[in-house]
């Protein structure tokens, strides 16, 4: 149930449960997503919103402010495991059930329910679906917030090697030059 104090998605629509950004059909979000973006106040993370929603009138963050990648994001959510890269030394299982919010050739952004320190380098797994084998490559972590409201956190990670920006452009269907 949605708290007054926090602002609810203006694409949520409580009577039919139901998000109105869909354009292929219905979208009914679980549980879990209602609590934390439909109703929770973080609807700006949510992946339906930034890949459908218009900007809205007297936003208060201008569409450079919120987007500092350099290649456009694509929203997908997939499995992702981080270990934190310890050199020469055994590497250390950050999370092995993040999920991804969106992708692009520069990096990924995702969610979990841990904290990572900004600057660290990371190796990751990227498990598509199960026709694709996973991705697997090295990054540096370039922000971390934890979602108002909610255990989470959302952090994203830059790609250390072109090889892996060039597979994800490849899985996204984006032409490489």
């Amino acid at each position: 149930m949605a708290h007054t104090s926090q602002q609810v998605c203006p694409h949520w629509s409580a009577k039919d449960r139901s998000c109105l950004l869909s354009r292929w059909g219905l979208y009914l979000p679980v549980a879990e997503h209602i609590e934390i973006y439909c109703e929770g106040g973080n609807f700006s993370s949510c992946s339906q919103y930034m890949a459908q929603a218009p900007p809205l009138a007297g936003s208060s963050f201008p569409d450079d402010a919120v987007n500092h990648r350099r290649f456009r994001r694509v929203p997908g959510r997939f499995s992702f495991r981080l270990a934190e890269r310890a050199g020469d030394a055994l590497n250390q299982l950050i999370d092995d059930a993040a999920t991804t919010v969106d992708l692009s050739p520069g990096g990924i952004r995702f969610e979990s329910y841990r904290s990572l320190q900004q600057g660290a380098e990371v190796i990751f797994s990227l498990n598509g679906d199960f026709s694709d084998t996973p991705l697997r490559g090295i990054g540096r972590v370039k922000w971390c917030h934890s979602l108002e409201n909610a255990p989470l956190y959302h952090a994203g990670i830059a790609f250390a090697d072109p090889r892996v920006a060039r597979a994800i452009r490849k899985r996204l269907g984006i032409s490489i030059d």
